[in-house]
């Protein structure tokens, strides 16, 4: 009997009225919409693999070997097909991001990016002359600034859900 009114009470206490229920459904669908972050490992995963690419690719120039270049890019392109596709289903955000416009400035760090890049590579391969050592730097530049590039779009993708939350 004690049950019984406990439970009806709690009833009472949980009922909705209908535009609280409208509310409710509406900020769910908002939220459902929204893009969510990439997941905390993404970055790392990405800019590692670009720097043991690039690092490949130096010591297949420096040991003369040109047919592992091919199976460098094989490699690289099997790896981050892989590491998007876990991306993808862990938290969807790598579908979602095509849907959603591209956060401004993320390309512009892309390019930068490249440029760091092939500066790194041109620095090292001056001061050492060695072209094993020059690719493996513009491989950890590269990797580090997509990496910074990945954390930058993150932060994008969570203010503007923040903003359209609203």
């Amino acid at each position: 009997m004690v049950d019984d009114k406990q439970h009806e009470q709690s009833e009472q206490s949980e009922e909705l009225t209908p535009a609280q229920a409208l509310e409710l459904a509406h900020r769910a669908q908002a939220a459902a919409r929204r893009p969510a972050p990439m997941p905390w490992w993404y970055g790392p995963g990405v800019g590692a693999t670009l720097a043991v690419y690039c690092a490949a690719i130096g010591q297949s120039f420096q040991r003369q070997a040109q047919w592992l270049i091919p199976l460098c890019a094989a490699a690289l392109a099997a790896v981050l097909a892989a590491i998007v596709r876990v991306a993808m289903r862990s938290s969807g955000v790598a579908a979602r991001i095509e849907k959603t416009k591209v956060p401004p400035g993320v390309l512009r760090a892309l390019g930068l990016s490249i440029l760091l890049a092939v500066l790194a590579w041109l620095g090292t391969w001056l001061a050492t002359d060695d072209q094993a050592w020059a690719m493996a730097a513009a491989g950890v530049a590269g990797g580090l600034a997509v990496w910074g590039v990945i954390t930058m779009a993150n932060r994008e993708i969570k203010e503007q859900s923040m903003s359209s939350a609203q």
